[in-house]
């Protein structure tokens, strides 16, 4: 009698809060419908239908812990997108679903459910995302933090709790040059996100973010954003990637012609016989920082001259530091003089 009317109103709060921020939950997850019915009747209705960016139908439900009827109303949930998913698209044409992909479960629940998501993570079912909300006030707003469980992403991405990225077969070996790339940056380096979406960061610092968009990969950073076709757009966005971490990296030349900056290789002297050739396991910010250029080699290489008393080497070394890093098709050789 007391335990009846307790349940749904903690579901219905949760939901309240979950409703109109699906997005931060998941990159380009938009709620389509509520109240989502698919069990006749027995089980009650799933929070919702929504679109993930990849247009795939999500049934999004919600953990409540003490809720008997949830591993239920799942199962039917997954035997409906079995039975129905793929004719989704036609059901259901304002929410321009892709044709012919049958869906997927996304549960959401907090640390109030612990005991019922890790029960539900040892149901042997394909297709489930499970993730915990951490909600919190601060500056009399309502805040979450997500936590997914399982399907963590490969430790190479330099971060951990990540769902792995869903990119389709078409895009797999573009992300994975742009992945690659990003990695070779700085050790600081670190990639996380959500399944349709991927942030690039530098000791906590947003350098740029991939997200799907349309089956393709959107790439967006400082003075960049367009999509990923191919090699070159990779190394377009790295650069600026690049761009950015200098800057935030302090490294710039100083009036004694030294390098100057945080982190490894900041400190080394620029020298009349340095290599820009990249050693063996070193990053692409310390290559830099040995390679900065003083002003008679920078124009030697054809850049402007710079003028006197005006911009330093630092800043030539930041504009065309494309030509030296990010060209991932040829190998990486010591410039040539004029005098070679």
């Amino acid at each position: 009698m007391i335990r009846g009317p307790v349940l749904p109103q903690a579901r219905e709060a949760l939901w309240s809060l979950v409703a109109g921020r699906l997005g931060q939950i998941e990159r380009g997850l938009s709620l389509v419908l509520e109240g989502f019915e698919c069990s006749g009747g027995q089980f009650g209705l799933i929070e919702g239908l929504a679109r993930d960016a990849a247009a795939v139908p999500v049934l999004v439900l919600l953990a409540a812990d003490g809720d008997p009827l949830l591993v239920p109303r799942l199962l039917a949930a997954v035997d409906f997108l079995g039975r129905v998913g793929g004719g989704l698209a036609d059901a259901v044409p304002e929410a321009q679903f892709a044709h012919g992909v049958s869906g997927r479960l996304l549960v959401v629940g907090t640390d109030a459910s612990q005991a019922t998501l890790a029960q539900l993570q040892r149901l042997p079912l394909a297709g489930i995302t499970l993730c915990r909300l951490e909600p919190f006030r601060i500056a009399g707003s309502e805040r979450f933090a997500v936590r997914y469980l399982g399907e963590a992403a490969a430790s190479t991405e330099g971060a951990v709790d990540v769902p792995a990225f869903a990119v389709s077969d078409e895009v797999e070996a573009v992300w994975r040059q742009c992945r690659e790339s990003c990695l070779r940056i700085d050790v600081g380096v670190r990639i996380d996100g959500d399944r349709h979406w991927r942030r690039i960061s530098w000791r906590g610092r947003q350098l740029g973010e991939v997200r799907q968009v349309d089956g393709g990969l959107r790439a967006a950073a400082e003075g960049f954003d367009r999509v990923l076709f191919g090699p070159s757009d990779v190394r377009a966005f790295v650069d600026h990637l690049l761009r950015s971490q200098i800057a935030l990296a302090g490294l710039v030349r100083t009036d004694d012609g030294s390098a100057a900056g945080d982190g490894e290789g900041a400190t080394r002297s620029a020298s009349p016989q340095r290599s820009i050739a990249r050693r063996g396991g070193e990053s692409l910010r310390a290559t830099v920082a040995a390679a900065a250029l003083s002003t008679e080699e920078y124009s030697a290489l054809g850049g402007p001259a710079l003028a006197a008393g005006g911009e330093t080497g630092g800043a030539a070394t930041a504009d065309d530091v494309a030509r030296f890093v990010a060209a991932q098709e040829s190998p990486w050789l010591p410039p040539r003089r004029p005098s070679d």
